[in-house]
């Protein structure tokens, strides 16, 4: 492994933010499972789903955010957006080769990412205890 001026080996530097995204792929699958079970138990038209998909989107990023924050303790607004642009990234991906991440779609996303993360590693980094 190399080193940087920090004198930390890149995995050591990266860990936070990998960790922040795996945090926020599970807290977005459980909001997107309780989304689909809320439409389901109230009979909601499928028209809510979009909504629901990117409100579930909207938790992972908050969550890998606040996880990025709260493991790098400084630099909340830089680590919770660059966690949920991690996080972005696959789901990027994934769509644009699939054509749909395209648009008004994608512009949402790519809001929802800089707001949620940024408010997310805000949060994370003032909390007064760690995990």
């Amino acid at each position: 492994m190399t080193t940087r001026k920090s004198g930390q080996p890149a995995s050591r530097r990266y860990r936070a933010y990998i960790i922040a995204v795996i945090f926020g792929m599970v807290a977005s699958g459980v909001a997107l499972l309780l989304s689909a079970l809320i439409i389901y138990a109230l009979k909601l038209p499928s028209s809510y789903g979009g909504f629901f998909a990117l409100a579930s989107y909207g938790a992972g990023c908050l969550a890998a955010g606040f996880t990025a924050g709260t493991l790098k303790r400084q630099g909340g607004l830089f680590a919770g957006i660059f966690a949920a642009f991690l996080f972005l990234l696959p789901i990027a991906l994934i769509g644009w080769f699939a054509g749909s991440f395209t648009g008004e779609a994608a512009l949402n996303k790519v809001i929802v990412t800089l707001l949620c993360g940024a408010v997310g590693g805000v949060i994370g980094v003032n909390r007064n205890n760690g995990f």
